[in-house]
């Protein structure tokens, strides 16, 4: 007998990876000639739709679209003190660029388009026009396979049959009505929790709730996902207490205001001393760590650079300024220092000792030019150019929160793993809602494994329901 379903496949989360998962689905089924139920339940509403995704620009650590770029396991796994999972980084470098020729099939262009990243160590692909673009394209031919999207609507409890398999799922919809699906599997796609201010301080602890989201998307991340899967014995994987973090300008509103410029310059405190060195490496390797400590050691989880007029003598320096907001600007250091707020005398002496400290060296600003600045704590690796030509230059930057690591363990189809490390039948994680990173975020990543996996898990999930069913493939 042939259980009657509301939707055999709800997928939760319209961003990259649960639009993936849900064409993927549709697509397996129409070629299996398989008449499946498909729906993907979006929390926010049409225009807002897509979570992180809408707002990121997608970089991809690709060399080309058939190509992962040099040492991409090997990386991936060195950053994360081989704490992440192997299998799973190997499916993905595997899986990357045939996945990368789906989308485009779709209709999303490719291309090497300028990013903030002045100085690089890897290349980044991109999507002509962004998350948003794959999204909506994704969206699009799903919907054209009778995929239906059902908005401002959020799950909150998943249910299970007697055999400890995933048949049911609660959803609350506009208003704060509470309704009962009876499904076939469910793919959760829903994000990490960085818009939950209760998890945050759970476990990325005190203060967390002063960590901005990167962009408004990130708010509707409330974690639901992770904890629903939790609740009925799911394992979890990623670093809990970490988040791939941003500097950004906290006068901004505007998603993505990063600042990466600093490393041609000096990043201070609220007490105007340095604390990092600003030219450790590529700014596209360094800056997460730099956030990361500006909220985790610095006073009021605030810093500022301090530059000068060479900042327009820079190339394309306008891409590595994301802000909306000006520069602070000051005829002296002096006045500078009291525009921020920061002790004069001390701010002074510290630009000063900067300049004193710097060896000669020819400047490349957009290379490693190992140009430094010693004798100081901490020293300059590169990059280290006097900071004396007035007008003087400042910006605030605080970190942000792109996302967050922690999430559910999967196999590399995207199955949820229970703690004894079997599949939990009927249900799949993908994107940010599975656990991957630990440690040191390798750029460009994200928004691939979404693709990736979430593809990977809607082909598995049309085959895991017609089997339950009894249908053959």
């Amino acid at each position: 007998m042939v259980r009657e379903v509301d939707y055999d496949i709800v997928v939760i989360g319209c961003g990259v990876a649960g639009t993936s998962a849900a064409l993927a689905a549709a697509e397996t089924a129409k070629k299996t000639n398989k008449n499946l139920k498909i729906a993907i339940l979006e929390r926010a509403d049409y225009d807002h739709r897509g979570g992180n995704s809408r707002w990121t620009a997608s970089y991809m650590r690709m060399k080309n679209l058939d190509e992962v770029a040099d040492n991409f396991v090997e990386d991936m796994l060195a950053f994360s003190d081989n704490y992440s999972d192997r299998e799973y980084i190997e499916t993905l470098a595997e899986n990357a660029g045939s996945t990368l020729r789906w989308v485009e099939e779709k209709g999303v262009e490719f291309d090497y388009l300028p990013t903030m990243f002045l100085t690089a160590s890897k290349p980044r692909l991109l999507p002509v026009g962004g998350g948003r673009a794959i999204i909506d394209t994704l969206a699009r031919r799903a919907g054209g396979l009778g995929v239906e999207i059902i908005y401002e609507a959020a799950a909150w409890k998943l249910l299970l049959d007697e055999e400890g398999s995933v048949n049911g799922l609660m959803i609350r919809v506009k208003g704060g009505t509470s309704l009962e699906l009876t499904v076939g599997a469910v793919v959760l796609a829903s994000g990490g929790f960085q818009g939950n201010q209760e998890m945050m301080a759970q476990y990325v602890g005190r203060d967390a709730h002063k960590i901005r989201t990167v962009a408004d998307g990130g708010l509707f991340n409330k974690g639901e996902g992770i904890r629903m899967a939790m609740s009925i014995g799911a394992k979890t994987a990623g670093q809990f207490d970490s988040f791939h973090a941003e500097p950004v300008d906290p006068r901004s509103k505007r998603e993505e205001a990063a600042v990466m410029t600093y490393p041609y310059f000096i990043l201070v405190d609220q007490n105007g001393n340095r604390f990092v060195d600003e030219g450790k490496t590529t700014v596209d390797e360094q800056y997460e760590e730099v956030a990361r400590k500006i909220f985790h050691d610095l006073p009021g989880h605030i810093a500022y650079m301090i530059g000068d007029q060479k900042m327009y003598d820079i190339p394309n320096y306008e891409r590595a300024v994301e802000t909306d907001k000006p520069a602070i600007v000051a005829d002296t250091l002096e006045e500078l220092a009291e525009k921020l707020g920061l002790p004069v005398e001390q701010l002074t002496a510290t630009v000063e000792s900067y300049n004193a400290a710097i060896q000669p060296g020819e400047f490349h600003w957009d290379k490693k030019d190992g140009k430094q600045a010693v004798g100081i704590t901490p020293p300059k690796s590169n990059w280290a150019i006097p900071i004396d030509q007035a007008p003087y230059i400042a910006y605030p930057i605080v970190c942000s929160n792109v996302f967050t690591n922690g999430g559910l363990a999967t196999d590399t189809n995207g199955r949820v793993l229970s703690q004894d490390h079997d599949a939990i039948p009927g249900l799949y994680a993908v994107g940010e809602t599975a656990g991957l990173y630990y440690g040191k975020y390798p750029g460009g990543t994200s928004v691939l494994r979404g693709l990736v996996f979430g593809r990977k898990a809607g082909e598995h999930a049309v085959s895991y329901v017609c089997q339950s069913k009894k249908l053959e493939l």
